[in-house]
């Protein structure tokens, strides 16, 4: 009898050891697959640690939004010594940046539309120079992103949509200045807040005033006055930039 009881306590032993082990592999994270029904899963890379997502961008990415500006300001006027001189900036400043800046998104995507306005200012297509330039500075909005703490996307946003509205109102193209405008006044409600401190809220202010008096000058069709606020408005986006760079 003791040794039936004996056997029973080593078999009970058996099966609770068996549970024991089984409730481990239960709650144990389970082994990525190696292959699934059309290849290999995608490599998940662990997230940064805090102050690498948090640190500020390079100031050369502030660099290039101005640069831009001088780029845009040759391609309109058909200034192209200007926007070569411009271009040969930006092209000094790219490989600087990326050797900061690593395999963001956005980096290749940029690579590609540097090429195209290196081919288009060449040539000198006005409209083509202008759409590879926004396409390009697209591309560095989406590198900004990843600075979580920086205004930097939301400035160049901006850049982008002035430069829209000012490409049509230069060549009186009401109905797509018009239509540009509500991009401009879209993007700039959404990233204000962004750059709303007290060191440059006086120029926000200025800039909100701008943007505002501006789309009465679209509407009205009126190219002197519109060229007047785009002027204003670049100042303080200028002033803006700068405050922000580096921080």
């Amino acid at each position: 009898m003791s040794r039936l009881k004996s056997s029973y306590k080593k078999l009970a032993a058996i099966i609770s050891i068996s549970l024991l082990l089984s409730g481990c592999s239960m709650f144990s994270p389970a082994k990525k697959p190696e292959i699934g029904p059309a290849g290999k899963p995608v490599e998940t890379k662990p997230n940064p640690p805090l102050t690498q997502r948090f640190t500020a961008p390079p100031e050369e990415l502030y660099d290039l939004e101005a640069t831009a500006g001088v780029i845009f300001e040759g391609i309109v006027n058909g200034n192209w010594a200007q926007a070569e001189s411009g271009l040969s900036t930006l092209q000094a400043l790219w490989p600087q940046i990326k050797n900061q800046i690593g395999d963001k998104k956005g980096v290749k995507e940029a690579d590609g539309a540097l090429e195209k306005l290196v081919t288009d200012i060449s040539g000198h297509k006005n409209a083509d120079s202008y759409e590879s330039l926004n396409k390009f500075m697209a591309n560095i909005s989406d590198i900004g992103k990843s600075y979580k703490l920086s205004p930097l996307s939301d400035i160049v946003a901006v850049g982008n949509t002035i430069r829209n509205v000012s490409f049509y109102i230069h060549d009186m193209a009401w109905k797509k200045a018009q239509a540009k405008m509500k991009e401009l006044e879209g993007t700039w409600g959404q990233t204000k807040p962004s750059m709303e401190k007290i060191g440059i809220l006086s120029e926000t202010t200025k800039t909100h005033s701008s943007v505002k008096q501006l789309k009465d000058a679209v509407e009205a069709e009126n190219k002197g006055s519109a060229e007047e606020h785009i002027a204003n408005i670049n100042e303080s986006m200028a002033k803006i930039r700068e405050y922000y760079k580096g921080k």
